[in-house]
């Protein structure tokens, strides 16, 4: 993808909304060259800003609209085999995880992407996938 190595989930994207200074000084050291983000991330912060409290509605659709341009947007992968091999192992292991996150997992492996995400108990439970924390005072890398 081009010189693309992180995909920025959607809590990620939040803090960036919310200027948190850890999110942003990871942001600034990885270099937003190097960042995309998941079209399943596009319409979770839209389904956020349609859903706040009418009076603050036109603000959180306007940051939403600034964040999402900074990013190349990662569509889902054409076929389902990395999502249903995901969702397969996990239902057996009885650690499953929602929809939304496997599709990010899976846009991500088959993109060869490490997910950066305040989330990672739910997305440690994909094994092949690599994951960042860029919330805490530290980058964590978990794989």
């Amino acid at each position: 993808m081009n010189g693309l190595r992180y995909m920025l989930d959607t809590n990620v994207l939040i803090e960036l909304i919310r200027k948190n200074p850890i999110v942003v000084e990871n942001l600034r050291q990885q270099g937003l060259r190097r960042c995309c983000i998941s079209v399943i991330s596009v319409h979770e912060l839209y389904y956020g800003a349609y859903n706040a409290p009418e009076k603050y509605r036109e603000q959180e659709l306007i940051r939403v609209e600034k964040i999402v341009h900074h990013f190349p947007i990662v569509p889902l992968p054409d076929d389902g085999h990395y999502f249903g091999k995901m969702k397969a192992q996990l239902t057996k292991s009885g650690v499953i995880i929602d929809d939304f996150d496997m599709l990010i997992a899976a846009s991500a492996i088959r993109n060869e992407l490490v997910v950066v995400t305040d989330n990672t108990k739910h997305f440690a439970r994909v094994g092949e996938l690599q994951i960042e924390n860029w919330t805490a005072s530290r980058t964590k890398n978990f794989k």
